[in-house]
């Protein structure tokens, strides 16, 4: 049964929820976090309703939740703000005593705030993001231009030895990365040119409309632009400055604030303290653990030097780019036995037996049952393709990383940025007659990495550009396998992720061909062209089409 409230009701609750009679509703935004995550929490030990509750919070004297209330309308004595803040504070201190009776960790979960974490290095930036339970959306080195001199002074190097080299170093990367955004522009229209693309099935001198002329202009420079950035980015040293906006509940944030306070780098500490900071302005019962553990620090620390112990004197062995190192050898029987699982009422040892029994047709069989009817990539098969696994060891330039790095539905695990492994070079700085310069930048960068690295081994790691390569592990299911090489391997990805992508695919299909048989959005191309000309078109129409241009904030 609806809940039926009183006209008098009626007028507390219209603001604060979209609607008061349907079973399904929203807070609206005038309603604190904090509040939310109480207003779920009794949902385990209250036979009410949100809305009766919330009536409930505002006419308990000891919730202070009607003066908040009274002092958004404007109808306390005192000034707004004034009453505001004295209402907020005791509604909180109300509120973490209710979070305590039903169980913070999890009521943690039930608020959720907004960060923004400015002017943070490359290495801070992964750090941030490699946070699972939060949302992260980062300024991207594809349609933005990186400032001269934007980048990290650590003050660990700036107070040694190395801060002149290492300002220098950074300035000539910037300096020359700047210097070449115009003439690599000029070599990818030469190279590319527009008359060679098709706009909705016409070349550009077939184009008459001029709104249609219009668009495919605009599409094939903002193109230009994406490829030349592309290219350039190996200049920029991991030190540059960046910008995340993050979105998470209470207990992401709290875990994220307490790891960035355990890590090795200052900046990352800094980072993580500015973070609780901030977040106990505006979600206070939810972060209040928020602090440095002894436990990966230490841990951190003791492992840096048993592994150094262990390992000193042994030669590293090459291997490719991407290497399969271990998966599910019986990932078929898994696969089709915990698909049948889910529609049967049978134990999963008994449909494990069954699948071994199994000929490759009625296996194949089940798959088709199960994946094929899939018609475009966002239709990922279901979770019984969570049951396998697969094992990377990846060796890419660091661009590359901190794009795939995004994908959080998986294990990472990267190691120290070093410039020990070699630096990739974009065959298009060769060909624009860049490959000179670009070297030397990337032998004085290394000459400056290995001169802090003696010393300061993690700081270091801000001197290397992103040419240079790092090594990480990926562990994901053949679930997430859908997502990861469907999405990367798409035309307007960058180049360097998209061919580590396509090898995972080549090497998964090698051993379970059958469960990647309707991984049917795979681009396997080797494109060589203005890879996002037809999203960016695809843009152009849209905004067209509600009369919008697209707005430069």
């Amino acid at each position: 049964m609806p809940d039926v409230f009183s006209d008098e009701e009626k007028k507390i609750l219209e603001p604060y929820f979209t609607n008061l009679d349907k079973p399904v509703f929203a807070f609206t935004s005038r309603v604190p976090e904090e509040v939310v995550a109480v207003l779920f929490s009794k949902y385990s030990r209250s036979p009410h309703s949100i809305r009766k509750n919330f009536l409930d919070l505002v006419k308990d004297p000891e919730s202070g939740f009607k003066n908040i209330l009274d002092a958004v309308s404007g109808s306390s004595g005192s000034s707004g703000s004034e009453a505001f803040t004295a209402a907020l504070a005791k509604a909180r201190d109300f509120f973490r005593r209710i979070l305590i009776e039903y169980g913070d960790d999890s009521v943690g979960e039930l608020g959720t705030a907004h960060v923004a974490c400015e002017d943070v290095s490359q290495i801070a930036a992964k750090r941030i993001e490699s946070a699972r339970l939060a949302s992260p959306l980062e300024k991207s080195t594809r349609y933005v231009v990186f400032d001269k001199g934007k980048y990290l002074r650590p003050a660990a190097i700036m107070g040694s030895k190395f801060a002149s080299e290492y300002t220098a170093m950074c300035d000539e990367l910037f300096e020359t990365y700047s210097s070449e955004i115009e003439p690599t522009k000029a070599f990818v229209r030469d190279k590319w040119p527009i008359g060679q693309f098709d706009f909705s099935g016409k070349k550009i001198n077939e184009l008459t409309d001029d709104a249609e002329l219009k668009r495919a202009k605009s599409a094939y420079e903002s193109s230009v632009k994406a490829k030349t950035l592309d290219i350039l980015r190996y200049y920029l040293p991991a030190a540059t400055f960046t910008n995340i906006g993050i979105t998470a509940n209470g207990r992401g944030f709290e875990y994220l604030a307490s790891k960035l306070m355990s890590d090795e780098l200052e900046e990352v500490r800094t980072i993580g303290q500015l973070m609780q900071l901030e977040l106990s302005k505006v979600i206070p019962s939810l972060v209040k653990r928020a602090a440095p553990s002894s436990y990966v620090v230490e841990t951190r620390k003791s492992m840096h030097a048993f592994a150094a112990s262990t390992l000193s004197g042994t030669k590293i062995k090459k291997q490719p780019t991407v290497t399969l190192v271990q998966y599910d050898k019986e990932a078929e029987i898994t696969v089709v036995a915990a698909a049948l699982y889910e529609f049967s009422h049978h134990p999963l040892s008994q449909l494990r037996k069954m699948a071994k029994k199994m000929t490759p047709e009625e296996k194949m069989k089940v798959i088709d049952e199960y994946m094929g009817k899939r018609s475009n990539r966002r239709e990922r098969p279901l979770r019984a393709a969570e049951t396998a696994y697969y094992q990377f060891d990846v060796l890419s330039d660091y661009g590359a990383y901190r794009d795939l790095q995004r994908h959080r539905m998986m294990t990472q695990i990267p190691q120290l940025l070093t410039v020990e492994h070699g630096y990739d070079t974009p065959p298009e700085i060769a060909e624009a007659g860049f490959a000179a310069q670009f070297d030397k930048c990337m032998k004085k960068a290394a000459l400056v990495y290995r001169k802090i690295a003696a010393e300061m081994p993690n700081e270091a790691q801000y001197a290397a550009p992103l040419a240079y390569r790092i090594r990480y592990l990926m562990q994901f299911n053949l679930r997430e396998s859908y997502h990861l090489i469907e999405l990367r391997s798409t035309p307007q990805g960058h180049p360097s992720y998209r061919h580590i992508v396509q090898e995972m695919y080549r090497q998964i299909k090698t051993v379970h061909p059958t469960l990647v048989h309707y991984m049917k959005f795979v681009n396997l191309d080797e494109l060589d062209a203005l890879g996002r000309l037809k999203s960016e078109l695809r843009k152009e129409e849209k905004l067209d089409a509600i009369g919008k241009k697209e707005i430069s904030i």
